[in-house]
């Protein structure tokens, strides 16, 4: 075989969270449920028939200029404030993150993470040769008292600071935590104070089961610092692959000229577009939110009745729940066992930038209904028994 010479980010091999086991109930990654894709017929009829001069064309570098104005109109229900020249329309938050690393960050940068993070993030942040700076959490979410002890370190020790800080602050993935408002407010004064980014993932917010919303990071800066990244994977269709980055213009424009693919589909935007003036999306939103809740209800009792040793924090909204074995027990064999009972779990340390606890799993309730829950968490039960028996054996 021949003997490539691989660029140094392509060494980062290991299981997609994409690769699934066949013929396996999958709780491993946040997919879309089946049943409540919508149906975008007359949108996309409409994309193809009177408006295909555009929805067929190549799309402006920034966005379609509508779908920017009705991005706009959306995030102000959250109060943020922004105008067309603030956003940019990408391929999901995740090219947005990307675009936003390739302006901001060099080679062996630090990059500020909770510990631990969205997984697919650490691989972006990877494939840009970052170092990390990880930070913990607590029932308040980002711990901003940590973070600002390590940042008075590095600058007392004269050493490079961060350029970029990533959350989740809503429904966190994986932990499910939200941060708090005294916290973000917080976040937001030292990224002030030590001059870096933040960049504010936020797919989740609008799908709460219960509880007082918090006010978006961005809704808070008035200085430029908060990037906010946005998606209509988790709120509308994945398949549709839009999202956005709203932030300072000039920070907005540098990432735009980062963007590999020109402009980003202009079919799929228009489609956005129309659900979005029609509030089509809004109700959908509603009905996602009410099946959600029932899927997490299905499996927090499925976990209370199969595998009652895992310690759990019931997620307030969004996709996720984070399980934490005890001390000791080791979730990758754990999760290896699962597979071969027929269900299909994340280890938490997948999530962890650096070595994190070996006890951790992370399962996503959107993908199936409630009895594939409960039978998936069945299944996982069955196989920590299996774990537990083998290693009192041993």
């Amino acid at each position: 075989m021949t003997d490539f010479r691989y660029a140094r980010r392509s060494a980062i091999l290991g299981k997609s969270v994409f690769d699934h086991a066949p013929g396996t109930i999958t709780m491993s990654s946040g997919a879309a449920y089946p049943p409540l894709l919508p149906d975008v017929v007359r949108e996309a009829t409409e994309a193809v028939g009177p408006l295909r001069a555009e929805a067929m064309q190549y799309a402006p570098l920034m966005g379609l200029d509508d779908l920017r104005s009705e991005i706009c109109r959306f995030v102000a229900t959250d109060g943020i404030e922004a105008k067309p020249e603030n956003v940019l329309v990408t391929y999901g938050s995740k090219s947005a993150f990307d675009l936003a690393l390739r302006v901001f960050v060099e080679p062996g940068d630090r990059v500020i993470v909770t510990r631990p993070t969205y997984m697919t993030a650490i691989h972006i942040m990877r494939t840009h040769n970052v170092q990390f700076l990880d930070i913990g959490q607590d029932a308040e979410g980002f711990d901003t008292d940590e973070l600002e002890r390590k940042l008075m370190r590095l600058r007392a020790n004269a050493e490079p600071m961060p350029r970029l800080l990533f959350d989740v602050p809503d429904f966190h993935n994986p932990t499910g935590i939200t941060t708090s408002l005294a916290r973000r407010k917080r976040m937001v004064e030292l990224a002030r104070q030590y001059n870096f980014v933040i960049c504010e993932d936020d797919p989740y917010r609008r799908i709460r089961f219960e509880g007082e919303s918090v006010p978006p990071i961005k809704s808070l800066d008035t200085t430029g610092h908060v990037i906010s990244l946005g998606t209509v994977s988790k709120i509308l269709a994945p398949g549709l692959r839009v999202g956005w980055a709203i932030g300072e213009a000039g920070i907005i424009r540098r990432m735009a000229l980062q963007k590999a693919d020109g402009g980003s589909n202009a079919f799929a935007q228009r489609i956005v577009v129309q659900l979005m003036q029609s509030n089509k999306i809004v109700h959908h939103v509603d009905e996602l939110t009410a099946q959600m809740r029932t899927h997490r209800d299905a499996m927090l009792e499925a976990f209370a009745e199969h595998l009652p040793e895992a310690r759990i924090r019931a997620p307030l909204g969004g996709y996720f729940l984070w399980a934490e074995l005890p001390e000791g027990d080791d979730a990758e064999r754990i999760a290896e066992l699962g597979v071969e009972e027929g269900v299909e779990v994340s280890t938490g340390r997948l999530s962890f930038p650096g070595d994190g606890p070996g006890n951790c799993l992370r399962l996503a309730y959107s993908f199936i209904g409630e009895d594939e829950i409960r039978r998936g968490i069945a299944m996982l039960g069955t196989a920590y028994r299996r774990y537990k028996s083998a290693a009192r054996a041993a």
